[in-house]
């Protein structure tokens, strides 16, 4: 006889997403799963192109599925997934408009700011719209040095709404490992916070601008970001086009318009440690990317609509596109930065349980 710490009721099995996904895959490919976990599984891996297909009706992915789910190559990395199909990342993360909250944002002092669903799509057209304008296309790099804050959220999808590349790096990276990282890419604008608070400490972002420039010329347009509930820092001594991010969200233009892209056309660039050398550029495609965080924030996660997600993270890591994709979920996403244990140990956890 098993002995369980823990086992979920069958009433509240039956609402999962696992469950419901568990009777739409017995349905439409005619199999007999049981609510087996391990026959979901052994199933997903043995029909690879019905499984991913599968993740993309069940998501209720938007955007035209094509009509090849897999094509085949005997050379791995040469296997490509929808290879067909178009779709745009950020009109899957923006599929409500409504007043309810599509993030929160704490900071380590208290600071609380909430943005609607209807006031993110306002401001990611607005965002978009002056990328396009200075030029910004499919394929273009944009780059991010910014804190854990809404505005990252709004660049980040006001770039996949042109099927251009993003890249962001945190602010406790040094200009070293920024320049490292950019330097590679060639990103044509950057997004700069002018400051963070670390253990209520304020640490100044703009100073390291001026070396970044001078090693990145690539950048033509730098943006400032200022802290949330804060006024933006001086600049000086900056001899390049600098524009505040208040001055993007004030033009008159409230409609998105997508670019489609192909499901492997890129919608990220990351990167590794950078203890072998320099760090190795990482590039996520669009369609994939979306079908992972599908996967795995409903399906595993079980994240539903107008659910909370909390995970503390930066801009640095790869957790950060993650829980942005959380967005696609109808979901509230929840943003914390600064130190994770500023005044109390348990703060985190006093944030999840206020939120």
């Amino acid at each position: 006889m098993t002995n369980y710490l823990w086992k979920i009721d069958e009433e509240k099995l039956n609402k999962t997403n696992l469950f419901l996904y568990s009777n739409f895959i017995k349905q439409k490919y005619k199999i007999n799963v049981d609510n087996d976990y391990n026959k979901i599984w052994k199933w997903s891996v043995n029909n690879p192109k019905f499984f991913w297909k599968s993740i993309w009706d069940f998501t209720s992915v938007k955007g035209q599925q094509g009509n090849i789910l897999l094509q085949q190559s005997k050379i791995f990395y040469k296997n490509k997934f929808f290879p067909d199909s178009k779709l745009n990342y950020a009109e899957n993360l923006l599929k409500k408009n409504t007043t309810e909250p599509a993030i929160i944002f704490k900071s380590e002092n208290g600071y609380r700011t909430v943005l609607s669903w209807e006031n993110l799509n306002i401001s990611v057209a607005k965002v978009s719209y002056w990328m396009q304008s200075n030029n910004i296309k499919k394929g273009d790099r944009v780059a991010a040095y910014l804190p854990n804050i809404p505005e990252a959220v709004i660049a980040y999808l006001s770039t996949s709404t042109l099927g251009a590349i993003w890249s962001s790096c945190s602010p406790d990276f040094g200009v070293n490992a920024v320049i490292d990282r950019f330097s590679q890419i060639k990103p044509k604008i950057l997004f700069i916070g002018d400051k963070y608070f670390y253990n209520g400490k304020k640490i100044n972002i703009l100073e390291r601008l001026a070396e970044i420039i001078k090693e990145v010329p690539s950048i033509k347009k730098v943006v400032v970001v200022p802290y949330p509930g804060t006024e933006i820092e001086k600049k000086n001594n900056i001899k390049i086009d600098l524009q505040k991010w208040e001055e993007l969200i004030i033009n008159g233009h409230n409609k998105i318009k997508y670019t489609e892209s192909n499901f492997n056309d890129p919608l990220a660039i990351l990167y590794s440690s950078g203890t072998t050398g320099k760090p190795k550029c990482i590039c996520h495609g669009a369609g994939g990317t979306l079908l992972q965080h599908n996967k795995e924030l409903q399906i595993h996660c079980d994240v539903k609509e107008n659910d909370r997600v909390f995970y503390f993270t930066t801009c640095g890591w790869m957790m950060w596109n993650w829980l942005v994709g959380a967005l696609s979920s109808g979901s509230t996403i929840l943003l914390f930065d600064g130190f994770p244990l500023y005044k109390k140990d348990d703060l985190l956890f006093k944030i999840a349980s206020e939120e």
